[in-house]
């Protein structure tokens, strides 16, 4: 029993840790083996087998004799006892973590014991065939030993709990009542009794050939008839002959007689309540079936009537069970249990958010951003419930889409607490989120200069801005403050300044709601007017002239290319080298860049009049052989140029290294 209730404390103490291990972990992680997944109906079945013991009471029946005297009923003991059995049971278990339930069904038990009456003796007043009162003394021969067959069913009650570890292992215990249906003992008894007698012979004038003896100690003028009494004369006489012959004198004695009937069945009247513990480690073959592994323990006090004037045997013959005289029983059965557990029904999905995506407002001053939860059960009824920057706001009531989202829209920059969401009992938390601000940026900026000396018709436009938002611009104008400017970002994120004219344009600031932007300086240029001369078409000395960062051939070049054009088309030899020029402006690696493509530029040109590719030559020289100042505007404008060289001596080489080129 100590090592039982040992094993019973170790198997609660392990479930209790592994649950205090699970309530550590913090919300919202879920377990997918967490209980609260699994179905919530179940039915189990269980084989038990272990030992029995039995502590039996009985009623005094001594006084059930007539006249009885030197009297002993003996104790009453079990031994040997055995138990094994099944029961099935219907449970539901309940709460949001689905640890604990009720159960109920039915347990047939199958035991077996011997009930053993030591030290029984009995003498008391009888009447013999012949109509004489005599002294009857009866004692067994060995101790009473009645071999039991005992059938217990019983309908439990009972509280159940269960905790699952992990995806394969898991503790589960029964424990509550048990209400008796029934309690029947069968039993065989190798009982066997001497039946002696003592005769106290009387004279007249009583009329009484004998009377009853009542003393402990007979009388020396009784008649014994008793095997202490016949060895005392005859010790090499037949006990049994001796006995035997009397037995046919009418007189009720007998030695090693046997009962009439050694079987029956006893009884107990039905109703009594035990109890039942049984704690057990669960291996989980799937979700829906799991094999439990433990101990039980049974105890049952059964209180029944014993039979009213008892008394076990009377005359020669004459048997009664020894659980007759049994008015109580106090019945413990410990042992091994093995069962399976069937989970029925559909699995519990609780209401979880798995995980947060915070997607900050597109732009400063917006209320577009976004809080998307994870993890829930798709197309559930889902409020949630949350406050920003401390204060409540309105409850989300929606239908959570298919890939288990739930969409809390048109949030502005703050942040989000107390993230809640309810969808029937089930309740879910999320973590704090933060929306910010997101920065404000500048990705380009580009001018046009004024169209012509004095005209303030240039721009400054400045990209990489949210579409449709109302923005305002500061700039100073050679060291002045300008006013506001202030216009609505189009779809191409842009906005244009107009009305520029020539000259420094710094500390350029857009503004959108309470974000801002820092530009760069740009400076706006008027264009150079190239002097016009007389142009001699039969020449190529002319340069072709360009504006300030462009490679448009202006207008003016025209009747140059147009005779360039024409030479190279009459003469088959002939060819041309363009040579593309800068100013010092910038950076050299640029300004090589440019000088390239303004001498594509007059290619593309001669090409379009009908040139073949292949007589033409581009050079791009940079900033290299000015003829102009570059510390002037208009000396500048002179170097920004491209000119042309038409040659037909060695066209062979050139043109190949060209192509290579």
């Amino acid at each position: 029993m100590k090592r039982m209730f040992f094993l019973l404390i170790a198997t609660g103490a392990l479930s209790a840790t592994a649950q205090t291990r699970d309530t550590m972990i913090q919300q919202p992680v879920v377990h997918n083996h967490a209980d609260s997944l699994l179905p919530r109906w179940v039915i189990d079945v269980n084989v038990l087998g272990g030992g029995l013991s039995q502590n039996l009471g009985t009623a005094s029946s001594t006084g059930n004799y007539v006249n009885g005297v030197n009297m002993n009923q003996g104790s009453l003991s079990f031994n040997g006892g055995t138990s094994i059995g099944a029961d099935a049971q219907l449970g539901v278990f309940f709460g949001r973590k689905r640890h604990w339930g009720l159960g109920t069904g039915f347990m047939y038990l199958s035991q077996a014991g011997n009930a053993v009456l030591n030290n029984y003796h009995a003498e008391y007043q009888s009447t013999d065939d012949n109509g004489n009162i005599y002294r009857q003394v009866v004692s067994p021969n060995q101790p009473v030993k009645e071999e039991l067959r005992i059938t217990n069913m019983n309908i439990p009650l009972l509280l159940k709990y269960k905790n699952r570890f992990s995806d394969r292992w898991g503790f589960t215990a029964d424990g509550g009542l048990l209400f008796n249906v029934q309690m029947k003992n069968k039993y065989t008894t190798n009982a066997s009794f001497d039946y002696e007698a003592i005769y106290q012979y009387t004279t007249p004038p009583n009329g009484l050939p004998t009377v009853y003896d009542n003393s402990p100690t007979p009388s020396t003028l009784d008649h014994l008839i008793t095997k202490s009494a016949f060895l005392a004369t005859n010790a090499e006489g037949n006990v049994q002959d001796y006995f035997n012959q009397q037995r046919s004198l009418g007189r009720d004695v007998g030695l090693g007689v046997k009962p009439n009937k050694n079987t029956g069945t006893v009884s107990y009247a039905a109703g009594s309540v035990g109890f039942l513990l049984r704690p057990a480690f669960s291996y989980y073959l799937s979700d829906n079936v799991a094999l439990n592994f433990g101990v039980y323990y049974l105890l049952q006090s059964v209180n029944p009537s014993a039979a009213g004037g008892y008394t076990l045997t009377n005359k020669m013959g004459d048997y009664s069970s020894v659980l007759n005289n049994v008015n109580k029983s106090l019945d413990q059965s410990y042992g091994l249990n093995v069962g399976v557990r069937f989970l029925l029904g559909k699995k519990h999905i609780p209401l979880v958010i798995t995980s947060e995506d915070a997607i900050d407002p597109t732009a400063c001053g917006l209320s577009d951003g976004l809080i998307v939860l994870h993890g829930m059960i798709p197309g559930k009824e889902v409020t949630v419930n949350y406050t920003k920057n401390g204060s409540p706001q309105p409850t989300y009531a929606g239908i959570v889409a298919a890939n288990g989202t739930v969409r809390l829209s048109g949030l502005g920059v703050g942040s989000y607490a107390d993230i809640t969401a309810t969808s029937g009992k089930d309740v879910a938390t999320g973590i704090p989120v933060s929306l910010v601000t997101p920065p404000m940026t500048i990705t380009s900026e580009f001018a046009t200069n004024p169209t012509s000396h004095g005209a303030c018709d240039g721009t400054i436009t400045i990209t990489g801005l949210r579409p449709d938002q109302l923005v305002t611009v500061d700039y100073d104008f050679n060291g002045a403050p300008q006013p506001h400017y202030t216009a609505t970002v189009s779809r191409d994120r842009s906005v244009t300044i107009p009305h520029l004219c020539a000259g420094m344009y710094t500390h350029v600031v857009v503004k959108m709601n309470s974000c801002m932007a820092n530009g760069s300086d740009m400076t706006l240029s008027e264009p150079y007017a190239a002097p016009v001369e007389p142009m001699d078409t039969g020449t190529l000395a002319n340069p072709i002239y360009f504006e300030v960062n462009k490679t448009t051939v202006h207008v003016n070049s025209y009747p140059t290319l147009k005779y360039a054009a024409k030479k190279l088309n009459e003469d088959k030899n002939a060819f041309i080298v363009v040579n593309g020029y800068t100013d010092n402006s910038g950076v050299l690696s640029k300004n090589m860049k440019l000088s390239l493509e303004r001498a594509e530029s007059v290619k593309a040109e001669l090409v379009r009049m009908g040139v073949d590719p292949s007589k033409i030559k581009v050079v791009g020289n940079g900033p290299g052989d000015p003829i102009g100042s570059n510390a002037t505007q208009d000396g500048k404008a002179m170097n920004r140029r491209a000119v042309m060289r038409l040659d037909v001596s060695g066209m062979k080489v050139e043109m190949n290294d060209m192509h290579r080129r």
